[in-house]
């Protein structure tokens, strides 16, 4: 990460507080038991952050999960039942959008990114919190008094490389062995037999790099500090309708030169599905996805080939990093007046339960499995309507949403602290949780 050239954010020493959630506030913390937040570590208010508890015990295998259909958009489908392989959240889009700037395309999504995933599974990068305010990345386009982030050092970096024919897929997809195998650089092919009724598939031809930051005490204080700037700029600025806990930080992410992704859905009977090869008159490999002897494929699908061996590692297939969420004061503050009502099924025109709402009494991972199944969730569907002046906003869920967990586990969180003014929780807490469901 390249040194900031205007003075760098620094955290002040921080006041000693502590605050404890309820032991029985809901399933998914079963294995929580005296857990802690210790507000001193994150400076800036009452932050509440939720890590890593695992509820080894929670009896999840059990659950069963609903199924998805045609009403669901591909991203959905893709990006939902790949959630639960531990490679963190899954992107639909894994290309940096054009419209950004070309420092930015070139590397694609970087450590320090501030971003939200959209419907389509395109990250939507706003600003760099370790780069400058005039960096070319940045472009002059940031908060408000922004300051960077001090640099993280290289030995707070994990990096893992991923060997050339390695794929993520669902439980319910096996990467068949051939006979004889094939070696071909650059990972050979890829035939895969898919069993009833939905499935996922990325396959990496080139394999993949992922680099993740380990130390977050620093950046957790630092997004302490200036969440509500951020939700304001973003906003009001950038013109986005943010629900709240959709902003989101970077803390690591995957990249690949090469990728194929498929998923499929409501399928009644195993097929197979194949990712090879061309190899084109100057030689590149370019490859495609086929039916196995000639069968359809019943497989929306897609890949992406660089144009050159030396093409840069910019497409980016999983991010891992925390979810951010004002507490009730902040938000409320920041949009003047919220008002909250319950609408029911007809008025919303048959919504489905993959809205970031879900009933107080229901239970929260029994939601979060409905939606991960594609399955609409009990309770009442809720909105709010924000107004500015004499405008009213209405900030309904869109009907077309990637689920994310971290989103949820907040939510619940401000249901349970209302007194907090930030709540964050990372990836690596939900992942252990969600690679439980079968």
């Amino acid at each position: 990460m390249e040194a900031p050239s205007s003075l760098p954010y620094q955290p002040p020493q921080a006041a000693q507080a502590v605050t404890s959630l309820p032991a029985q506030s809901s399933n998914l913390f079963q294995n929580a038991a005296g857990f802690h937040i210790i507000g001193g570590q994150f400076v800036s208010g009452d932050v509440h952050n939720h890590q890593n508890t695992s509820p080894a015990n929670a009896g999840v295998s059990s659950s069963p999960l609903n199924i998805m259909n045609e009403n669901f958009s591909e991203s959905e489908i893709y990006c939902n039942q790949l959630l639960r392989r531990k490679r963190g959240f899954p992107l639909y889009v894994p290309a940096p959008s054009q419209n950004l700037p070309a420092a930015y395309r070139r590397k694609g999504v970087a450590i320090g990114d501030v971003g939200r995933v959209t419907p389509e599974g395109i990250f939507d990068f706003f600003f760099n919190i370790y780069l400058p305010g005039d960096h070319s990345i940045n472009d002059n386009d940031v908060p408000e008094s922004f300051v960077p982030l001090l640099p993280y050092g290289s030995k707070d970096i994990v990096n893992i490389r991923y060997d050339p024919g390695d794929c993520v897929a669902t439980s319910s997809v096996q990467k068949l062995a051939l006979d004889p195998p094939l070696d071909e650089f650059p990972g050979g092919d890829f035939v895969f037999s898919c069993s009833a009724p939905q499935g996922a598939i990325l396959a990496l031809p080139r394999g993949g790099h992922l680099e993740k930051l380990e130390n977050l005490e620093t950046i957790r204080a630092y997004v302490a500090a200036h969440a509500e700037s951020w939700y304001k700029y973003i906003t009001e600025v950038r013109g986005r309708a943010l629900a709240n806990g959709a902003l989101y930080l970077v803390t690591g992410c995957e990249k690949a030169q090469s990728w194929g992704m498929a998923s499929f859905h409501s399928v009644s009977d195993e097929f197979q599905l194949a990712f090879k090869p061309r190899i084109r008159p100057d030689s590149a490999s370019q490859y495609r996805w086929s039916g196995v002897h000639g069968h359809r494929l019943p497989a929306q699908h897609k890949s992406y080939n660089p144009s050159t061996n030396n093409s840069p590692l910019n497409q980016t297939t999983f991010i891992h990093g925390l979810s951010i969420s004002l507490g009730v004061g902040l938000w409320a503050k920041l949009f003047a007046k919220v008002e909250i009502r319950d609408i029911g099924d007809s008025q919303l025109g048959g919504i489905r339960g993959n809205s970031m709402a879900y009933s107080a009494g229901s239970s929260l991972f029994s939601w979060s499995l409905g939606i991960l199944g594609g399955g609409a969730a009990g309770g009442k569907q809720r909105t709010h309507t924000q107004q500015r002046g004499n405008i009213f906003l209405s900030d309904l869920s869109p009907i077309s949403k990637i689920f994310h967990p971290g989103e949820l586990i907040n939510a619940h969180i401000l249901q349970k602290a209302p007194q907090a003014t930030v709540v964050l929780s990372h990836d690596d807490d939900w992942s252990d949780i969600l690679s439980a469901v079968r």
